[in-house]
């Protein structure tokens, strides 16, 4: 018995062998080395190293090299200095042996654990670039820091390895600060939770940028590298069973403790840690950048609404056919839609008085128009919350306060205004926005509405301006270059979305070329970055009264709705004086009239005039289409309707039939059902992607 045990110890380590490993082979034939083979091993490993440092060294010559004074370049001496710290790191750690004994490696392990996680935030923030440490907020410093330690306590949890939990949540801080370095590079907006949704576009688009190592990247590899041969010389005993079920117990606790506090609670609201949507980065520089991401997730968070089935969705919708594009009896005119920036009427807010007027063209327009006041979800700024609500027919009212849709959910293609007016035959199909094409992922977004082509600032030559931004004159001018354009080459309908730029703040100092026509003649409201404000309006209604005299004299059926995205960022102080109240003290109905803006629908055919009081971005695309009798989808039918209960809403709240304020979620409320059919409709719309009733959002 003992013999036939002993010749299966024998076959089985004899098997063992034959299934080792490469890297235990590799480990055996290293032990049977003598000290002086060992040794010149160690050397070539170490040759090896600083030829490749070397020859990198030289290809890289960007990372080590600038422009002095004089211009010429020049060696930076501490970068160099810091690279081959680097690798005589490395070279050591070939050489030398870890030499503490068990009590020391362990105080060394602690010590690594505590520290290493306030070392990668450092790196990471110093890497980025963009965030000044010392003038950032204590409690910031610290949310962030528990983000690293939760990370670098998940994986010790996971494998009880310091040196796996170095070596990990090294390569996790480097892949994040290079990935925010390149994607600022690339599209001036750094790393979102929502951007994991759109992993595959991504990568499919990743191959049509070039890379560049720049010093900070070449810096974090270097920091990997050493934190691998690092981890390499760690000595960790062994560790019993109960001691990790205990480490997994009290990181559970944490992980949890950290989810509810981070993610799922208002907590970081609370303290005013937001992200700004249209330029992010601000936010990585205000708060750091991991805060800042960990942020965006609650951003993505958009709950079903109670009841939500894709059959309660038809059920609603049953009821509201799209019309078909080979419908013969709809009217196809040109639609031209201008979002102009900023465009409000102060004087409707509250009371002071002028030395003119400040918009006497929309005052007089009233032949074949349909006007009023509609109610927007932002204020000051977000311009593209006003137009995805134009865009979409949906409504901010239903979405996470603070969320930018064009940042966060429109990752597809997505029915809207602009793929309906394609489906039925319409030309052009242009975006125009006189500025960057990068804010808001414009560039994305207007893609998944179908549009054709983004004119953007870069596509202007010779604008005239205003301050400094591109002139609504200019702006309109492209308009109607852009129209006879498209007339000389096809004889379809000409659609096109624009955003101008002229009347975007800041007010706060005087410009040669901004003209001080209108004055404030009431003392108590004067305020100088109201006054250029209310001069900016006035040139953008004197230059609308030109382009209407354009298409006035057009033969072709024509419909232009302007509307303004926001009221202006102006002082509180000058907001108070025209109320004559503390904004802090305003009702949740007066809050309302600081989100109203001016519209127009004018036509040059014959349509039925109407003041409308009270309606809201989210309903005006419906407006539009059936004051101009165009084509509708039962989506725009659907609103037509409810309009009857609910004639305008945004994020604040709603205004019922009956002329009453009501919060969106009061369930008290007599047109509370009517609210939640338009919410179901709406989440089936954004969201439901694989329920999504096409047919009912788009012309059929």
């Amino acid at each position: 018995m003992k013999i036939q045990l002993n010749q299966f110890k024998i076959w089985n380590n004899k098997n063992k062998n034959k299934q080792a490993s490469p890297n235990n082979k590799l480990t055996a034939w290293y032990k049977e080395l003598n000290e002086k083979q060992k040794v010149m091993v160690k050397a070539g490993i170490t040759a090896g190293i600083w030829l490749l440092a070397i020859v990198f060294f030289f290809l890289n010559k960007d990372c080590f090299y600038g422009v002095d004074g004089a211009g010429a370049s020049s060696l930076l001496k501490k970068r160099t200095v810091v690279y081959f710290m680097f690798i005589i790191f490395y070279s050591l750690c070939v050489f030398f042996k870890n030499p503490l004994k068990e009590k020391a490696n362990l105080l060394l392990n602690v010590m690594i654990m505590q520290c290493f996680p306030i070392v990668c935030f450092l790196l990471a923030e110093w890497a980025m670039g963009w965030t000044d440490l010392v003038q950032m907020k204590v409690y910031k410093v610290v949310f962030n820091l528990l983000i690293y330690y939760a990370m670098m306590y998940f994986v010790f949890a996971l494998t009880i390895s310091v040196r796996t939990s170095i070596i990990l949540m090294s390569i996790v801080t480097a892949m994040f600060a290079t990935c925010n370095i390149f994607l600022v590079q690339f599209r001036q907006i750094p790393l979102l939770a929502s951007d994991f949704s759109i992993i595959r576009t991504a990568m499919n688009v990743a191959s049509d940028f070039s890379y560049h190592i720049t010093w900070p990247i070449l810096f974090l590899i270097c920091f990997v590298v050493a934190c691998i041969a690092l981890g390499c010389k760690i000595k960790q005993g062994k560790v019993k069973i109960y001691t990790r079920a205990a480490v997994g117990v009290i990181y559970v606790c944490f992980l949890v403790f950290m989810l509810k506090f981070m993610v799922f609670s208002d907590t970081l609201k609370d303290y005013k840690i937001n992200v700004n949507t249209f330029r992010p980065i601000k936010s990585y520089t205000n708060n750091g950048g991991l805060l800042t991401f960990v942020r965006s997730i609650r951003l993505m968070m958009v709950e079903k609404p109670e009841g939500y089935d894709k059959e309660a969705a038809q059920e609603i919708a049953q009821d509201y056919p799209s019309d078909s594009v080979e419908e013969k009896n709809a009217k196809t005119p040109n639609v031209i839609v201008i979002m102009n920036e900023a465009f409000a009427d102060l004087q409707s807010v509250g009371k002071f008085e002028t030395n003119q007027e400040v918009l006497p063209f929309y005052n007089s327009l009233k032949k074949n128009t349909v006007k009023g006041f509609a109610y927007v979800s932002v204020f000051g700024g977000q311009t593209a919350n006003s137009e995805f609500e134009f865009l979409t027919g949906d409504s901010k009212a239903f979405l996470p306060n603070g969320s930018t849709p064009y940042q966060l959910y429109v990752k597809r293609y997505l029915p809207s205004l602009t793929g309906n007016l394609k489906l039925n035959n319409y030309q052009g199909i242009l975006a125009m926005h006189p500025y960057n094409a990068s804010g808001y992922n414009r560039i994305n977004v207007y893609n998944n509405f179908g549009f054709s082509k983004f004119i953007t600032k870069e596509d202007f030559v010779n604008p005239k301006l205003v301050r400094n931004f591109i002139s609504d004159e200019s702006d309109y001018d492209r308009i109607i270059e852009e129209y006879e354009k498209s007339k000389s080459e096809n004889d379809g309908p000409f659609y096109l979305f624009n955003v101008t730029m002229q009347n975007h703040s800041a007010y706060e100092r005087d410009f040669d070329n901004l003209p001080k026509t209108i004055q404030i003649t009431t003392p108590e409201c004067a305020d100088s970055a109201a006054q250029r404000y209310l001069n900016l309006v006035h040139i953008s209604d004197a230059q609308t009264k030109r382009l209407i005299e354009y298409f006035e004299q057009q033969k072709e059926p024509t419909v232009i709705c302007m509307f303004g995205d926001h009221e202006p960022g102006l002082s509180d102080s000058f907001y108070e004086s025209i109320i004559g109240k503390n904004l802090n003290a305003l009702t949740p109905e007066e809050n309302m009239e600081l989100y109203k803006v001016p519209f127009f629908i004018w036509a040059n055919y014959d349509i039925q005039e109407k003041y409308i009081e009270k309606t809201s971005l989210n309903f005006l695309q419906s407006i539009m289409l059936d004051t101009a009798g165009m084509k509708k989808s039962g989506y725009n039918k659907y609103q037509l309707e409810l309009m009857k209960d609910v004639p305008a809403m945004n994020v604040s709240g709603y205004f019922g039939a009956d002329g009453k304020y009501y919060s969106i979620t009061d369930k008290n409320s007599p047109y509370y059902d009517q609210v939640w059919e338009y919410d179901i409709l709406q989440y089936n719309h954004l969201f439901d992607k694989k329920n999504r009733m096409d047919d009912f959002f788009e012309l059929q």
